[in-house]
């Protein structure tokens, strides 16, 4: 939920979901266009949550989740194989990572998602 809140603080509406078929159930119930949607692609019902949202959502931006590659850049600006533009990469379990640095992160994935 910690994510949700750094995005709300960047002016974003977050709905976060646990699962894919809780998203898809709050994607129904509040009937709210989806810009962008983050999501980690080892979940189960990931291409089909993609899917529906992407029919009901043209110019939908999908940003997956990936585990942190050794240059901790935080935020890719490719990600090949994905069919995605940027990815979001989760910290090393050894990394220190503040709130500072984590808004700065997000706030280069908004760029790029709105530039893609």
């Amino acid at each position: 939920m910690w994510l949700g809140e750094l995005f709300a603080e960047l002016g974003c509406q977050a709905m976060p979901a646990l699962h894919c078929r809780q998203g898809l159930a709050l994607a129904k119930q509040l009937k709210l266009p989806i810009t962008i949607l983050i999501v980690n692609p080892e979940l189960r019902g990931y291409q089909q949550m993609v899917r529906i949202l992407a029919a009901a959502n043209p110019g939908l931006r999908v940003i997956p989740i990936r585990d942190s590659t050794a240059d901790g850049k935080g935020v890719r600006s490719e990600a090949s194989g994905t069919g995605a533009q940027s990815v979001l990469e989760r910290p090393l379990p050894w990394e220190n990572i503040s709130r500072a640095e984590w808004l700065a992160r997000i706030r280069k994935l908004l760029f790029l998602a709105a530039g893609s």
